[in-house]
């Protein structure tokens, strides 16, 4: 038991250590949740300006690429 206090304590500058650990924590989470927000926001805005482009074209978006249509 007093070795785990021994790490926690870290020398004396656990009290400076474990704050920091946890804010970087907290910052490469919220980095990584805002950076899968925008990239999901980006791959829906992609989908309709291509969906958009397809229609202008005049392209048949119903069939699937490669199949003949009978």
């Amino acid at each position: 038991m007093n070795q785990i206090a021994t790490f926690f304590d870290m020398g004396g500058y656990g009290l400076f250590v474990w704050p920091c650990f946890g804010l970087s924590a907290i910052v490469l989470l919220a980095l990584y949740f805002r950076s899968h927000q925008k990239l999901k926001a980006v791959k829906r805005e992609l989908s309709v300006v291509e969906g958009r482009r397809s229609q202008k074209r005049g392209f048949d978006t119903s069939s699937v690429v490669g199949e003949s249509k009978s």
